[in-house]
């Protein structure tokens, strides 16, 4: 009886000592990506001498923002109203033609004439989109129920989710807030595609990044 009590203890024993070795080599949590991380970095001439800090203000501060920028304004759309880049090494730069609503608004109100890298933690390859909460307070009074999605629309959906479709999707049956769309669609899929592969096992778990620029 001693025996199979003692062999009893040996294999608790090992099993317990394997099991902490495993919480050993656990991946810890990066923390929040630095500065470097969200803000792709620019040269003096191209930033017009902004530093990081002063980028910040910029975005956060955007209540004393007089400037209107260059986007136009015709039938309920504000033309070439950010130019982005898919990916960090992205070199085609897309124009987004977006919404007058207030929701377009908002998002735009966050945004400087500095370029913002932009980082999406989802990325769903069957419905063909990516998506990222956005900063700000969202009203729902522009939702509506679209059947099918084109590939380079953008929308709003409940809990402040931005959702930027790179397919056609059939069927879809959404209901969210029209945001905009970007003008040339033709190889999205395919750019996106590479950024996300470019992003593979990005340590702060960015699938896809886009970089900005309000006009």
């Amino acid at each position: 009886m001693k025996k199979v009590i003692s062999k009893l203890m040996a294999v608790l024993l090992i099993a317990s000592t394997a099991a902490f070795a495993g919480c050993d080599n656990s991946v810890a949590d990066p923390g929040t990506p630095p500065e470097e991380v969200i803000r792709p970095q620019q040269s003096e001439a191209a930033s017009g001498g902004n530093t990081a800090d002063s980028v910040e203000a910029e975005n956060i501060s955007t209540e004393n923002d007089s400037s209107e920028g260059d986007e136009e304004k015709a039938d309920g759309l504000l033309i070439n109203a950010v130019s982005v880049r898919i990916g960090q090494n992205g070199k085609t730069d897309y124009s987004i033609t977006m919404y007058d609503n207030a929701e377009a608004n908002t998002m735009l109100s966050y945004l400087s004439n500095s370029a913002l890298l932009f980082p999406t933690y989802t990325y769903d390859t069957e419905q063909g989109f990516v998506a990222q909460s956005v900063r700000g307070s969202y009203e729902r009074n522009d939702e509506i129920t679209v059947t099918d999605v084109h590939a380079g629309e953008l929308y709003l959906f409940n809990g402040s989710q931005l959702r930027f479709y790179f397919k056609d999707v059939e069927g879809a049956n959404i209901t969210a807030t029209p945001i905009g769309y970007f003008v040339e669609s033709g190889d999205l899929a395919d750019a996106v595609q590479q950024a996300y592969e470019d992003s593979y096992n990005n340590v702060w778990g960015v699938e896809v990044y886009f970089v900005i620029t309000k006009n």
